[in-house]
């Protein structure tokens, strides 16, 4: 209160009080967010992306965005953002268990570790993003999120639109616009798992089945069936908080558990590994078989 009365006797111009509970808020008919995401600094705009990984902060010698392109090497040549990194999503699921020789391949091409690593595929969240954001996770990257719009939005704003390579080379002079390979130094982490019982979390563990269907492999513990569709709107952004957390609770996800999501391909259960850490689970997986 003493925050929003401070606002009120400076004469901000839009200062409002919600009267209601929490649990009316999270019933609110205006569709008004519970507590919003967790962790919205996962998923990147136009506006950001163009300031923060553009040419005028790059020409400063600020730079701390790698932009990682998953798309093929054809839709990246019909347009990409300027200095972005073609990696293809293939790439990324080919060393889903080795990530040591995804390494190898993200430093030579310009990812740097220490950088946020900010993930396109064209389409908000999709499988591939996923995939990618899951696996610079695994690999000790230092941050990562995921670019929601389109490349036709981009290009709608007035944002330049490149459709050749990025060049990848030392730097001859400190504000030469190349973006310079590095040694990717890996520090994997445990997010990707191949045997579900080599984990055990402060909580219990629960298993998140992520496609349209179970697998048919089974898994020892308590699952429940949440597909990654039915928490996307139909441009791949999330759902709102509020209904996010009305279908977890209803498939049967506790607060606080130890969540593995598993599918049939790996990039439906990444999917589901992005919207929980989105929505602020502390301890979260991914199995693949």
């Amino acid at each position: 209160m003493p925050f929003f009365a401070l606002k009120f006797i400076v004469q901000y111009p839009k200062v409002k009080h919600f009267t209601d509970s929490q649990l009316g808020w999270l019933f609110d008919e205006r569709e008004l967010p519970f507590w919003t995401y967790s962790a919205p600094y996962l998923m990147r705009n136009t506006n950001w992306l163009q300031w923060w990984g553009g040419q005028r902060t790059r020409s400063l010698g600020s730079i701390h965005v790698s932009i990682v392109d998953v798309r093929s090497a054809d839709a990246y040549t019909q347009g990409h953002v300027p200095f972005a990194l073609n990696i293809s999503a293939d790439t990324f699921r080919n060393h889903l268990k080795d990530p040591a020789a995804l390494a190898r391949i993200l430093g030579p091409a310009g990812v740097n570790p220490a950088h946020e690593a900010v993930v396109i595929s064209g389409a908000g969240i999709t499988k591939e993003s996923a995939l990618a954001f899951l696996l610079l996770e695994q690999l000790g990257q230092k941050k990562v999120s995921v670019f929601m719009d389109t490349m036709e939005y981009w290009s709608k704003r007035g944002y330049a639109v490149k459709k050749d390579a990025t060049i990848v080379a030392p730097k001859k002079v400190r504000h030469d616009l190349a973006v310079p390979p590095v040694e990717y130094r890996a520090t994997p982490g445990k997010v990707v798992i191949t045997d579900p019982k080599s984990t055990k979390g402060l909580y219990p563990k629960v298993f998140i089945a992520s496609g349209k269907t179970v697998p048919a492999q089974a898994v020892e513990g308590k699952v429940v069936h949440v597909p990654y569709t039915d928490l996307l709107n139909d441009d791949g952004s999330p759902k709102p908080a509020k209904d996010i957390w009305n279908i977890i609770a209803k498939a049967g996800v506790p607060r606080y558990a130890e969540l593995v999501c598993f599918s049939d391909d790996p990039g439906e259960a990444a999917v589901n590994y992005f919207i929980m850490r989105l929505m602020g689970f502390p301890d979260i997986k991914v199995l693949v078989f």
